[in-house]
């Protein structure tokens, strides 16, 4: 190699780490921005947001929450439609908002196992997506192994439950928003359930009496899926946290919203369902609940909130969180 290569050559090198750091140091100054990681898919680089709290010093570790959007949905949604940035800044914690696979950066999905479209029809490890952007993260801010959390909405409720299931070493606590554990595309197919977690994971879910996407008393209404339902899902998770079989039933919002705990044996591992009468299949967030009359005791409801305070209450082991620094270190 010449002078004029070997120059070249070190100025790319130095060009590549200087970018490194800054992307580095940019995601430790406060609010929202994206982040491409060094993976293409179908000639698209996948990507997702990260939100740093007002405040952030980066001298000790903050919770994390992955948001997965719903289908046909982005990040960019996923964040304005829950506010989690808003709580984040208050409570201090960070949270990432990946982005699926779509067109145009648009009608994106999540490759759920058992949906959605085409994430799950081209086969797209969007398992591995997401860890790979806790990695990411993990290099870029300095997060708490132990409070790892999976929240999402629809299809991305169905990637956050398989992530879950299949990472009971890394995730803390699951939400799910208005989804479901398994499907099937037809009536003659056969329907395709999750595997069940070989560890306990808490979970918190919410859904609407009157969904018409992923009803509640499962089947299809209007969609292209038969949906497992609400009550399997969640005898899955009352089985796989060895919960109770009995719930604690408790009526809230005017008997509008109906919370049920099915506490586990172990400590911690509780499963919760909140079931919204009068609600369909949109995130029960301020976003939306402001568009409902003065009087309606759901126009007060903020999911988000209730979510982040059972998340605070759940954190993994230091033997399991070692674990997950061990895998992660591989």
């Amino acid at each position: 190699m010449g002078k004029k290569g070997f120059v070249f050559g070190v100025s790319i090198m130095l060009f590549a780490a200087l970018g490194w750091e800054a992307c580095n140091a940019l995601a430790y100054e406060a609010g929202t921005r994206e982040h491409k990681l060094d993976l293409g898919v179908l000639g698209f680089r996948r990507s997702y947001l990260l939100h740093t709290p007002q405040g952030y010093d980066s001298t000790g570790p903050l919770p994390l929450i992955v948001a997965l959007h719903g289908g046909f949905s982005t990040a960019l949604d996923m964040e304005k439609e829950t506010g989690f940035s808003e709580i984040a800044d208050r409570e201090k914690f960070f949270v990432a908002y990946p982005n699926g696979i779509g067109l145009f950066g648009r009608l994106q999905h999540w490759n759920a196992y058992h949906c959605c479209g085409f994430s799950m029809r081209w086969g797209i490890d969007d398992v591995q997506f997401v860890s790979m952007v806790i990695d990411r993260i993990r290099t870029q801010v300095k997060i708490d192994s132990s409070r790892i959390y999976i929240v999402g909405y629809s299809n991305g409720g169905m990637l956050g439950y398989l992530y879950a299931a299949r990472n009971p070493d890394i995730v803390a606590a699951v939400a799910g928003i208005a989804t479901t554990i398994g499907s099937r595309s037809s009536p003659d197919e056969p329907e395709i359930r999750i595997d069940r977690p070989h560890a306990p994971v808490p979970v918190i879910a919410f859904h609407g009496l009157m969904d018409q996407i992923v009803p509640y008393g499962g089947g299809r209404l209007n969609s292209p899926y038969w949906y497992v339902s609400v009550r399997e899902s969640m005898l899955f998770w009352i089985e796989a946290n060895k919960c109770a079989a009995e719930p604690i039933r408790e009526n809230m919002m005017g008997g509008r919203m109906i919370k049920y705990t099915w506490n586990g044996k172990e400590n911690g591992t509780e499963v919760v369902l909140f079931t919204l009468r009068g609600w369909g299949h949109l995130p029960p967030t301020r976003h939306f609940a402001r568009e409902l009359a003065d009087t309606d005791p759901l126009r007060d409801l903020h999911a988000p909130e209730i979510i982040w305070e059972f998340f605070k209450s759940h954190a993994r082991t230091a033997a399991s969180s070692a674990l997950s620094d061990v895998r992660y270190l591989k």
